[in-house]
């Protein structure tokens, strides 16, 4: 007999295999040392400090068990604090269900307004709310301030779509309280994302992060698609019962790993977006073949069932795709993908880059004729890089002086953190030395994508008093100036593996990033080490590190440039 297990809330909305890997004998689970951290848990302390602070503050009796380390020591007082009835509780470890298999650590429970039992309460790092048409939906929500104060917002919704996910652990939670007895009549949670609501009768140029109220009985969620033969004829399932099925399918699957009998042909694993964040990755892509298409597809639409179901007809490799026959595929294959629309766009586009890579190639040029790209006397390169809190700390600039014949690298930064007016004055200062650059001058100022744009443009809608005069002229230079190298080049090109600059630019010039892992997410890494490591070698190493990481994205969008402009 197995061992008594339990799974926790991230379980049923995880891919499988991570519980199969986790409880397969002998099988040791890798460091996630090296396995980098979602671009939506930065600040995670930061985000979690606010809203439990003011969640806090708006309920007396509140009880906060966030300081006790010892998991036994945590689990009793949860459960000491839900048999007082206490209004909230933040920072809770619910007792184990050993029977059930569910452990869990809401980040808060709420006492319903009727006392009846409580709401699990989740904190997202994401935004968790779509706008809808005002007679189509309600959203049920409360301040953080007045948590078990419900209001409602016509014209908003949850996204459903999105983040299911967060749902499920809902539902996990909801299923422990009921296993104690101390679940709300009604089956309610809440999700705290990164939204502000301006409240009816308050202040408008103050939004308040709210909760969002879901209720978890609602049919809104569809079946798993793997469940059924024709996903858009099923009917909707309330999240408790997608949930019920998923953690379900969770302890079938741990109790056959721990036998040694885990169904091994069903649990092939696919790459998807979710291994980037996982230690089992290598593990996983070491059983696949080289050829697979979740590996050697990196910019691949499909999602996971898309991709099974590719492999249940034949299909398992690039080269398999990229030989495909589709019309006579089609009639088989859309049905089972139907829980998302327009399978059959991105099952040619997916082939297209199959073709494209079972080729060797990778831009496929789309336009003929030379490109419109006027040259300029003074062209300069700009790329931003951001902290881990979203504030823009170093604004990058590659001059090219094609009067003088002088190229040089300028930056404007602070190694340090930034609140809002910090992030604006430094805005301030690189538009500064901007204007005095261009002034009397031919220039044009190029970037890749529109990401440098928009940061711009918000931060001059922050600009205030002597700094209006600067924030008018910038956005009249941004609005004639600006170049975005990226529309160019999605105009002109398809690529096997997207169209990203690090893909875009080796494929087609000379340059090389000097860093061994250049991406904009390992910046993140080395600017908090740059600002925040006790050691001033690491510091002067990191800042190092990611001033010459910038210099090597502006360098790369004027190689790029050059190379466009050399096409007839």
């Amino acid at each position: 007999m197995p061992h008594p297990f339990t799974l926790d809330a991230y379980a049923a909305r995880s891919c499988s295999l991570k519980t199969v890997n986790a409880f397969t004998p002998g099988l040791t689970p890798p460091s996630s040392a090296d396995v980098p951290t979602p671009m939506f848990f930065h600040d995670a302390d930061g985000i979690e400090a606010e809203v439990f602070g003011r969640l806090l503050a708006g309920v007396d009796g509140a009880v906060d068990l966030r300081d006790l380390a010892d998991s036994e020591t945590r689990e009793a007082a949860t459960a000491a604090a839900i048999a007082a009835r206490a209004p909230l509780i933040v920072g809770g470890l619910l007792p184990r269900d050993w029977e059930r298999h569910r452990s869990g650590r809401p980040s808060a429970l709420l006492l319903d307004p009727d006392r009846s039992g409580y709401r699990p309460v989740q904190v997202k790092f994401h935004r968790v709310l779509e706008s809808r048409p005002t007679d189509e939906v309600r959203l049920e929500y409360s301040t953080l301030d007045a948590p078990r104060d419900v209001r409602t917002h016509d014209g908003r919704r949850f996204r459903w779509a999105q983040r299911l996910r967060a749902a499920l652990q809902l539902a996990h939670y909801r299923r422990m309280l009921e296993a104690m007895g101390a679940a709300s009549d009604r089956a309610i949670g809440g999700v705290v994302g990164l939204e502000r609501v301006v409240v009816p009768g308050g202040d408008p140029s103050n939004p308040l992060p709210v909760i969002t109220w879901l209720d978890l009985d609602e049919p809104v969620v569809p079946p798993n698609p793997e469940t059924v033969p024709v996903p858009e004829d099923a009917e909707p399932l309330s999240t408790l019962q997608r949930y019920d099925a998923e953690h379900a399918r969770r302890v079938e699957l741990a109790t056959s790993a721990m036998e040694g009998t885990p169904p091994a042909a069903t649990l092939l694993p696919v790459i998807h977006r979710e291994c980037a964040f996982c230690p089992w990755l290598a593990h996983c892509t070491e059983r696949l073949d080289a050829d697979d298409l979740s590996v050697r597809l990196t910019k691949i639409p499909l999602d996971v069932h898309e991709v099974r179901t590719l492999r249940s007809l034949g299909l398992a490799t690039v080269d398999d795709l990229a030989t495909a026959d589709l019309d006579a595929l089609e009639p088989d294959y859309l049905p089972r993908v139907s829980h998302r629309v327009g399978g059959a766009e991105r099952l040619r586009l997916v082939q297209r880059r199959a073709r494209l890579i079972a080729a060797g190639v990778e831009l496929e040029r789309q336009t003929t004729g030379p490109l419109d790209l006027a040259g300029h006397d003074l062209e300069i390169d700009l790329d931003v890089e951001t902290s881990a809190d979203d504030r823009v700390y170093l604004w990058g600039f590659l001059v090219d002086d094609r009067r003088t014949g002088e190229r040089y690298y300028h930056h404007v930064s602070a190694f340090a953190p930034l609140d809002r007016t910090q992030e604006r004055d430094l805005a301030f200062a690189a538009m500064s030395w901007l204007r005095a650059l261009v002034d009397g001058r031919d220039a044009a100022v190029y970037h890749y994508s529109d990401y440098e744009v928009v940061r711009l443009k918000r931060l001059l809608s922050a600009m205030r008093g002597d700094q209006l005069d600067l924030a008018e002229w910038a956005r009249g230079f941004a609005a004639d100036a600006f170049v975005d190298l990226f529309t160019t080049v999605r105009t002109n090109f398809f690529g096997a593996n997207g169209l990203g600059l690090k893909v875009v630019a080796p494929a087609t010039t000379p340059f090389r990033w000097r860093d061994e892992d250049p991406s904009g997410l390992n910046s993140q890494s080395w600017f908090d080490e740059a600002a925040h490591d006790p050691d001033p070698l690491v510091r002067e190493t990191s800042r190092r590190r990611v001033l010459d990481y910038n210099e090597d994205d502006v360098r790369a969008t004027w190689h790029l440039r050059a190379w466009l402009r050399t096409l007839k």
